[in-house]
């Protein structure tokens, strides 16, 4: 029997997916992908993650002014919908809140889709 020391990828948890369209799309930017995948990591089961934009400069190895440039673009490039959140107590900032939307192109429009992912929850069978 082999242990998992001796596989090639055997990671258990601790990982997520991501679609291959979203590599594969050539006018993004590496910064484009990058956010992407940042936030990708930090979705949720409905879709959804809240990292700040520290949180995507530091993970995404860039300044935050750039992380925060980024998210802007891939929100009007239909990749991103990004919903500004208040405090309710003192009407101060919070995290916003991310929903990725489907990279993928579509042919027939030769657009973008923009409906939102479902990225599927995998769980570590015993």
């Amino acid at each position: 029997m082999m242990s998992k020391d001796n596989l090639r990828d055997g990671r258990v948890k601790n990982w997520f997916y991501l679609e291959n369209e979203l590599l594969d799309r050539e006018d993004l930017t590496i910064y484009e992908k990058t956010v992407y995948i940042v936030i990708a990591r930090y979705v949720n089961g409905d879709n959804k993650a809240f990292p700040s934009y520290e949180t995507i400069a530091r993970k995404g190895s860039m300044a935050k002014v750039q992380a925060m440039r980024v998210v802007k673009s891939l929100t009007q490039k239909g990749l991103l919908k990004k919903e500004v959140r208040k405090n309710n107590r003192n009407g101060g900032s919070t995290s916003n809140l991310y929903t990725l939307l489907n990279p993928k192109t579509n042919n027939k429009t030769k657009g973008y889709l923009t409906e939102t992912l479902t990225i599927p929850v995998l769980k570590r069978l015993i």
